[in-house]
């Protein structure tokens, strides 16, 4: 055991005791305006980069970029091998950068990116003008080519591609991984879509959840593939506007298995990790709770589902 794991250990267990968690969240989803919930975040680990007067797209933001900032600690506090691990875990971060990139390829005004320092996988020094040129730069990169070139079939090919990388680096956070996958595939059967021009996202999507799954044409399909503890994410849809719950319960499970792996984890990687996982879905459920308390209350009931 080194000291480096004793100390990212230690690290991991303050960042997440002071996570909003359940109770804090609906508070602020309760507060019956975003700048009263604005006010209650103001004295959470989240106030720091929140600042005054922002508006809700800037402190969603300012939510996420303060989950990032932790997860960038952790991996200093961590030894090489599992720094390694967080720059796999900060790929939903580079995601997010990526799909502004598309969004401001496409005309649209687009927040700061977020800042992943020695973390990142995707050089910044560049903008690109083109889904071409984002295309080619992704294909040099640990995300490797997307294999399509319109925005959607991009950022479904490295959603499903982070998760391969995690399920291949990240052996602590696979289960995790693999339940999203599923709700991934189920949200695509259920939409209509063919994964046959898509050829880069199935291969990701075998080695994550395997053959049978992939080939899945209707959801009871994949839920015969699946094993049992993955299947049971999918409990009670039948349609595709079921699966808003299905991925508020994930939020949910990750935010309790993450949260008892922390404290109960000793000097190792699996502690961080969790750590990261619960900062996630910390993250996650303060955003929710942001635009609930921005609508006044409408729609509290997706916390319920995560409490």
């Amino acid at each position: 055991m080194s000291a480096a794991w004793v100390a990212a250990q230690v690290r991991s267990r303050s960042l997440t005791n002071h996570c909003v968690g359940p109770a804090g969240a609906r508070e602020v989803a309760g507060s019956g305006s975003l700048d009263e919930a604005l006010a209650i975040l103001a004295t959470t680990n989240y106030g720091e980069r929140l600042g005054s007067g922002a508006g809700l797209a800037q402190a969603e933001r300012a939510v996420f970029a303060t989950a990032l900032w932790n997860l960038r600690v952790l991996a200093g506090w961590s030894p090489a091998l599992g720094a390694g691990r967080l720059r796999v875990l900060a790929g939903g971060f580079e995601l997010a950068n990526v799909r502004d990139e598309l969004a401001r390829i496409d005309g649209h005004d687009v927040l700061q990116p977020y800042e992943l320092g020695s973390l990142a996988s995707v050089p910044r020094h560049s903008q690109p003008t083109s889904t071409s040129e984002l295309r080619a730069t992704l294909r040099h990169s640990a995300w490797g080519d997307p294999g399509v070139l319109d925005a959607g079939g991009i950022l479904l090919s490295l959603r499903v591609a982070l998760l391969r990388r995690v399920v291949e680096n990240v052996p602590e956070a696979a289960e995790w991984a693999e339940a999203y996958g599923a709700l991934i595939l189920a949200r695509l059967i259920l939409s209509g879509t063919s994964l046959e021009r898509f050829a880069t996202v199935a291969a990701d999507a075998r080695a994550v959840l395997g053959s049978r799954a992939v080939a899945a044409r209707t959801l009871r399909e994949l839920v015969t593939a699946l094993p049992v503890s993955i299947a049971h994410g999918l409990d009670g849809v039948t349609e595709f506007a079921d699966l808003w719950s299905c991925e508020a319960r994930w939020w949910g499970q990750l935010w309790r298995e993450a949260s008892e792996r922390v404290r109960d984890g000793g000097a190792e990687a699996a502690t961080v990790v969790a750590a990261v996982a619960a900062q996630y879905a910390d993250a996650w459920r303060v955003r929710a709770a942001l635009e609930i308390a921005a609508r006044a209350g409408l729609g509290i009931e997706v916390l319920d589902a995560v409490a």
